[in-house]
């Protein structure tokens, strides 16, 4: 709160070279006589005004006599008095005199005037006086004499009185840093003016706010709470405001604030509490109790949170060498590698900031069962030695299952039945004592008559697949036998299948079979397939068309088998005419994205001549895609220009010609202000008219103008131009003073 006081100066003169008083109660400048320079002394007694903040001041001198007489302007040479609190006694005028404060002009002759003190000379007396000082002198040391012996600055003030507006000296706090860390101490000072003051101290950072200390004095040390981090849980800094109250005496005599920016640290990041990795093979959990190569397909739950107010923003999980991006889920394929596998878990929160969790886990390997070996054949009754004609048989296998820690399950089961049958019988179990199983020569309990013949089938199985593989014994040999009703022959065995010739023993040809009766024409696989114009199943070349032939959508498939994989890739006609290029995500088709091309005679347009068609869970979705050839041109809305000419796409993108920037008027459509300019001759019996209406202002246009030359420099001063009788049509221009040199000018006019 501002206050203003006043007081009455005691007044004396002093010759600069003498210590006696030359005139009692005034303050005389210079000399009205060329014998002696005086020196006014001016105290203010009584007046301390230390350590107060000056606003104001006023001086009301009452003046008795000034050189010149009434009228005349006087400067003021104020300036430091070396001695304070009333006038010191046998003191000579120069050892009085102090430092130069500054001056001010007024009339001092027979009147009573005030005078407000600003500029240099206010700041120089306000610092004199905030810093105790009550006293003053008037003194030039180089006075100018007139013709008639008196000064052009001598004046003599009767009375002079000072009001001053001030307010309490407040401190302004500032901080040893300007920039924190939260639990970092850091030092305030209050940067008082007078050891009398003592501070309360407040800090506010978002909505959080409290006091720092009470009755401080020069300084404090104040460690930021780690809390205060949870104000902005989106950013890493924020700024603090510290208010300074001031008080003396136990009164506020102001406030204060400065600014600190808090940093959260950087060792503050989120949490990442649990990641549970779980298996959704129900058989693998129950049955192995680990996770397993190919048959494992792996649930993640992540728990996280943020901390002091963040939250979290994102989530990436690296497994198996795909990413995923949510707090649970469930992994895309089952585990495709054995031994340690790696997987890790990055959170990020609203600020920013990661934290990390990486856990390894066993994978073990894993192979669907393999029958490496098996054959059967006809034997003796102890199957000792094989026999053509016995009615026992005998086998022999080989085959594996992966272990899996010794927890998988195994079974090996032979089957029989008659060749003409259908259904299979069990002929026996293996029985198992080891992940690798083999058997030689292995005779079956069954008898399999020798009129007969049969087929034996093994499978191999564990808890999660099985394989089989299944082999033929044939009949006794017989060199040839007849069917009873003579529609049939056996060759090496015996007759069992009516219209046809049975063979028990291999068939060699003395020369290929002919095409035309039903062979190859080729005594190996590769010349058979060339003679039947055929391609092999793997690494063959076709050469030609292939025709594929379907009632509405003819189709070519690319199945991957990996990991039991349904993505599938695939080339599809359609009746409508058009032809696409297919991934699909399942074998229903229901989720798949495809390119589509289209005959001109099913779309015309080249717009929509290619197409990305989009299923989503059954619903479908067309997009255009662009490129050149289209007739109307890539939409703004899809990054384009909408237009297939310049022209038009400066019209669809609200932009203007560049040619119109140097040549005319830019519209209001594309900027807020019009634009004219020219050039002319101007002289100051000679004025320039100047038109600007075809830039259609609206209101009367700013218009600026200058000389202008193409050759050097001008040498002298010109006159001074002026614009007049400005309309929003044209203006007139013309040379000030008596300049009647034509030169020429160039103008400008702005205006909307």
């Amino acid at each position: 709160m501002a206050s203003t006081v006043s007081y009455s100066a005691s007044l004396c003169t002093r010759h600069y070279n003498s210590s006696s008083n030359a005139k009692n109660g005034y303050a005389s400048q210079e000399f009205y006589d060329s014998s002696y320079n005086n020196v006014g002394i001016i105290s203010f007694v009584g007046m301390n005004l230390a350590n107060k903040v000056i606003t104001s001041i006023w001086l009301d001198i009452d003046a008795s006599k000034a050189g010149y007489g009434a009228g005349s302007t006087k400067t003021v040479f104020m300036r430091k008095a070396n001695y304070q609190n009333g006038i010191a006694s046998g003191i000579a005028g120069w050892q009085y005199t102090g430092d130069e404060l500054g001056t001010f002009d007024g009339s001092f002759y027979g009147n009573y005037t005030s005078y407000y003190i600003t500029g240099s000379l206010f700041n120089a007396m306000a610092a004199y006086i905030a810093a105790g000082n009550n006293s003053f002198t008037i003194y030039n040391p180089y006075p100018s004499a007139s013709s008639q012996g008196y000064s052009y600055n001598y004046l003599q003030w009767s009375s002079v009185i000072i009001t001053i507006t001030y307010e309490e000296a407040v401190s302004q706090p500032t901080v040893s840093s300007s920039s924190v860390n939260l639990g970092i101490a850091v030092t305030i000072y209050t940067n008082r003016q007078s050891t009398a003051t003592t501070h309360t101290l407040l800090y506010s950072f978002g909505s959080a706010s409290g006091t720092i200390a009470s009755n401080v004095g020069a300084s404090v040390s104040w460690t930021p709470p780690l809390s205060l981090a949870s104000q902005i849980p989106s950013a890493t800094s924020g700024i603090c405001t510290i208010t300074c109250q001031s008080y003396n005496g136990g009164t506020l005599t102001g406030t204060r604030t400065c600014t600190v920016t808090l940093n959260v640290p950087s060792t503050v990041v989120p949490s990442i509490s649990s990641v549970t990795v779980e298996d959704t093979n129900s058989t693998v959990v129950s049955r192995i109790a680990a996770f397993v190569k190919g048959l494992s397909t792996l649930s993640v739950a992540i728990t996280a949170a943020g901390v002091y107010g963040s939250t979290i923003s994102s989530y990436r999980t690296s497994l198996d060498g795909v990413n995923y991006t949510a707090a649970s889920f469930t992994a895309t394929k089952k585990l495709s590698a054995a031994g340690d596998m790696t997987m890790t878990v990055t959170v990020t929160d609203s600020r920013g900031r990661t934290a990390t969790y990486t856990t390894t886990f066993n994978v073990l390997d894993y192979s669907p069962p393999s029958i490496t070996a098996f054959s059967a054949e006809r034997c003796n009754s102890d199957g000792s030695a094989a026999q053509l004609d016995g009615t026992k048989a005998r086998y022999s296998f080989a085959g594996k299952v992966t272990a899996l820690n010794n927890k998988n399950g195994l079974s090996c089961v032979v089957y029989y039945k008659l060749k003409s049958a259908t259904s299979w019988t069990t002929a026996e179990q293996m029985a198992i004592t080891s992940y690798t199983l083999s058997a030689t020569n292995k005779l079956l309990s069954q008898t399999f008559d020798a009129l007969y013949s049969y087929d034996l089938k093994v499978r191999l199985t564990d808890y999660f697949y099985y394989v089989e593989q299944a082999v033929s014994i044939g009949t006794k040999g017989i060199i040839l036998d007849f069917m009873a009703d003579g529609t049939g022959i056996g060759i090496g065995k015996v007759a069992e299948t009516s219209g046809y010739i049975d063979c028990g023993w291999p068939l060699k040809l003395s020369s290929a079979l002919a095409v035309a009766y039903g062979g190859t024409g080729a005594t190996s696989a590769a010349s058979a397939i060339a003679n039947l114009g055929g391609v092999k199943k793997t690494g063959d070349t076709m050469t030609g068309n292939l025709n594929i032939s379907g009632y509405l959508y003819p189709s070519l498939l690319l199945l991957p088998t990996y990991n039991d994989t349904t993505n599938r890739t695939v080339f599809e006609g359609s009746y409508a005419g058009a032809s696409s290029f297919a991934a699909w995500e399942d074998s229903t088709g229901n989720n798949r994205r495809m390119l589509e091309v289209r005959t001109k005679a099913y779309q015309n347009s080249l717009d929509w001549a290619v197409l990305l068609r989009v299923c989503d869970a059954g619903t479908w979705g067309n997009y255009r895609v662009f490129h050149s050839g289209m007739v109307s041109g890539v939409p703004v809305a899809n990054g384009g220009t909408g237009a297939t000419t310049a022209a038009n796409a400066r019209t669809n993108l609200g932009t203007n010609n560049a040619g119109n920037i140097t040549t005319g008027t830019l519209a209001m459509a594309r900027l807020p202000f019009k634009v004219a300019y020219g050039s002319g001759s101007v002289a100051g019996n000679s004025a320039l008219s100047i038109n600007y209406s075809g830039a259609g202002f609206t209101a009367i246009p700013c218009m600026v103008v200058s000389y202008s030359t193409s050759s050097g420099n001008w040498s002298g001063d010109n006159g001074a131009l002026k614009i007049h009788s400005k309309t929003t049509a044209g203006a007139t221009i013309i040379v000030g003073g008596n300049f009647n040199t034509a030169r020429n000018v160039d103008w400008i006019a702005i205006g909307v």
